[in-house]
């Protein structure tokens, strides 16, 4: 499991347009965090500013190493991200090999390799599907696809951006069933307050870049005043908590 800490986060689209503003924020080994907050809030360049995907100002830790270009590799190693777009991660020939990709880097032995390729798809229903192609699976199974890369890595700690969108109920139930069980920190940047609700331990809401409210997921979301300021609302499952009528 990995700590992982963010320090003076700042960036700008090439606009001039500030995406995260003074970030400071710590996740500490084996946490549930969820990001909440509006479209354009910030979540997503959060997420890929400690995956260094893009280039900010600040400091991102993992297991207090400084992420930089010199440990930039290593720390990958520790994390796996699922994108919000599945055909950003999926492009080799097969399935298997889409799994498989990324694995050599671990140091892992081929027999490895294949074996927990093979168990992921497995462990989210796509047994079977090892010789198909990707691109010509449904949404929701490149969904699939991708969330088995992430669990073949065994990472310490995982990242997901918007993990159940346009997922049916019958994909969004085995997502939250197989996150109830994955290990390591887990991160989750997302618009699905039930969820959050389900599966996170923390929630931090975010918005206009800047972290505006941190703490238990049941309290922040139930919290009429401060969603409606933030342009959410509260989950339905708790309209009737006393603090949704503030």
């Amino acid at each position: 499991m990995s700590k992982v800490e963010l320090k003076q986060i700042r960036y700008s689209y090439s606009d001039g347009i500030q995406a995260l503003d003074n970030i400071d924020l710590t996740i500490d080994s084996g946490s549930r965090i969820a990001l909440v907050g509006p479209n354009g809030a910030g979540k997503t360049s959060l997420l890929l500013a400690l995956a260094n995907l893009i280039d900010v100002q600040g400091s991102v830790r993992i297991d207090g190493t400084l992420m930089s270009a010199e440990t930039a590799a290593s720390l990958r190693n520790k994390m796996s991200y699922v994108f919000q777009n599945p055909d950003e991660m999926l492009f080799m020939p097969t399935v298997i090999e889409d799994v498989c990709f990324g694995l050599d880097a671990l140091g892992l032995a081929q027999e490895e390799i294949m074996d927990r390729a093979l168990a992921s798809l497995d462990r989210v229903s796509l047994s079977g599907f090892d010789s198909r192609s990707s691109h010509h699976l449904s949404y929701g199974e490149r969904r699939r696809v991708c969330l088995a890369t992430c669990l073949a890595r065994k990472s310490s700690l995982t990242v997901f951006d918007e993990p159940t969108r346009e997922l049916d109920p019958h994909g969004r139930r085995q997502f939250i069933d197989l996150f109830k069980k994955m290990e390591g920190t887990l991160l989750l940047a997302t618009h699905d307050l039930e969820l959050v609700l389900e599966t996170c331990d923390e929630l931090v809401l975010i918005d206009n870049g800047a972290v505006i409210s941190r703490g238990k997921p049941a309290e922040i979301l139930a919290d009429k005043e401060l969603m409606e300021a933030h342009r959410l609302e509260v989950p339905h499952s708790l309209m009737q908590h006393p603090h949704a009528h503030r």
